[in-house]
């Protein structure tokens, strides 16, 4: 019989150790841990600190190094970068199971960008050394690590893309785009992943409102077509 990898873990390594019985509690709770920690060698998994912060208390400075990465339990984080006016451009938002700083962390340099939670949150927390052993002892997450800094590149060159080269409306077309009918997103979110002013992005989204493509309501922004909005968008 195949044992789940709280079973596991706890054949292994008993009952006993106060940190097991907490990442037990998580893996249990959250199928994107479980997936990541699934072969993370115990003497990895007993340097993991359970870390909770309240909405906006965990913040992390772009330019500054830090020695630790953070994996996301619960709750969504904010990835931002300043303007040289000090507007905030957010460039995602990560959710459980996205981890904090580790292309950073790998090369010893600043964050290029800063953190800062959205909500209450739950992370784990690991040192640069332990995370090191990590990726040398189970080469199946280095791969997955490889292919997701990979991915993150990709992303972020087409965000920056759209920042320096599109229009305000087709950044507001492509942002609402990544959604799915019947998701929302809020328009202060929306704001902070445009690079345009806050009027120029409400004359789109009335635009866009009067094409009855999208539904707004107390600042929450909803599809009504997202086979048309895409359409527009590869218009523009």
């Amino acid at each position: 019989m195949m044992l789940s990898i709280s079973e596991s873990i706890l054949y292994r390594y008993g009952r006993k150790e106060e940190i097991v019985n907490r990442l037990i509690e998580i893996i249990e709770s959250s199928p994107e841990i479980a997936e990541l920690l699934q072969h993370c060698p115990y003497s990895v998994l007993k340097k993991f600190q359970v870390k909770e912060y309240a909405r906006g208390k965990f913040k992390l400075e772009q330019g500054t190094i830090y020695s630790e990465v953070y994996i996301i339990v619960q709750g969504k984080i904010d990835i931002f970068i300043l303007s040289d006016s000090g507007r905030k451009i957010t460039l995602d938002i990560y959710g459980p199971g996205n981890l904090i700083g580790e292309h950073e962390l790998l090369q010893k340099i600043p964050f290029s960008s800063s953190v800062q939670s959205l909500s209450d949150v739950v992370l784990l927390k690991l040192s640069r050394e332990s995370f090191l052993e990590w990726m040398e002892l189970d080469r199946g997450f280095a791969r997955n690590l490889t292919e997701s800094l990979c991915n993150q590149i990709y992303q972020l060159s087409k965000r920056i893309e759209s920042y320096s080269l599109f229009s305000t409306k087709r950044q507001v077309v492509v942002a609402l785009s990544s959604l799915s009918k019947g998701d929302y997103i809020e328009r202060k979110t929306l704001l902070k992943r445009i690079s345009s002013t806050p009027r120029s992005v409400d004359r789109v989204l009335k635009e866009l409102k009067d094409l009855e493509l999208i539904e707004m309501d107390n600042g929450v922004i909803k599809l009504r077509n997202p086979g048309l909005l895409i359409e527009l968008g590869s218009k523009e």
